[in-house]
C-alpha cells in the first residue's frame, strides 16, 4: 500500500510540474502578444507600424524600385544597373567606397568569393525606356544593400540602398539620382 501511495505521489508531482511548464509558456506567448498589440497601438498611424509588423511576424522585407530612365541617359547607350545584397559584414564596411566600375570590373570574382553572402539584381536599360516598378524581396539579416549604375563618366555612380520602402531612381545623361518616395 506505502509503495502505490508513493508512485501516486510522484506521478501527481509531474503532473502537477508539467501542468505548471504549460501554464507558464501560455502566460508568456500571451504576454508577448499583448506587448506586441501595445506596441502596434502606440505607434499606429505611424510610417514604422509595418516595419514593425515585419519584425514581430518576421517577415522579409520589400524593396521597390521606381525606375526612370532619361532619353539622353548614358550619351544614349544603356545603362546596367546592379542592386547587392550584402551579407557579409566586413564587405559591407568596404563597398560604400566602391565605385561602379570597380563593381563592374570585379563583380564575378566577388560572387564567387562571398557566394550566398553576396546577392545580386541586374538590369541593362536603353534610354528612354519604360520601366514597371520592381519589387525585391530584401533578405533577412543584411549587413547592407548598394546600388551601382555603369556609366562611363568620372564618379562612383554607387550609393547605398535602404533595405525596404520605395525608392525612385533616376538615371540621368551622366549618373543617376536616388530618393525614398516612403
Amino acid at each position: 500500500m506505502r509503495l502505490v501511495s508513493e508512485r501516486q505521489k510522484v506521478s501527481s508531482t509531474i503532473s502537477l510540474t508539467g501542468r505548471l511548464r504549460m501554464f507558464c509558456r501560455s502566460q508568456l506567448s500571451l504576454l508577448f502578444l499583448l506587448l506586441t498589440f501595445a506596441l502596434m497601438t502606440m505607434t499606429a498611424g505611424c510610417n514604422h507600424a509595418k516595419k514593425i509588423a515585419r519584425i514581430v511576424t518576421l517577415r522579409p522585407s520589400e524593396l521597390t524600385l521606381d525606375v526612370g530612365i532619361d532619353p539622353a541617359a548614358n550619351g544614349n547607350r544603356p545603362v546596367a544597373v546592379d542592386v547587392a545584397f550584402i551579407r557579409d559584414k566586413n564587405f559591407w564596411k568596404a563597398a560604400p567606397a566602391m565605385t561602379a566600375k570597380d563593381w563592374f570590373g570585379q563583380r564575378s570574382d566577388l560572387q564567387r568569393r562571398y557566394g550566398k553572402k553576396l546577392q545580386v539584381h541586374s538590369w541593362e536599360w536603353v534610354p528612354g525606356q519604360p520601366v514597371a516598378p520592381i519589387t525585391l524581396t530584401v533578405p533577412r539579416g543584411l549587413s547592407g544593400a548598394m546600388i551601382f549604375a555603369g556609366y562611363p563618366s568620372p564618379g562612383t555612380h554607387s550609393a547605398p540602398v535602404p533595405l525596404g520602402g520605395q525608392i525612385a531612381i533616376s538615371l540621368l545623361q551622366d549618373d543617376f539620382t536616388m530618393k525614398s518616395t516612403q
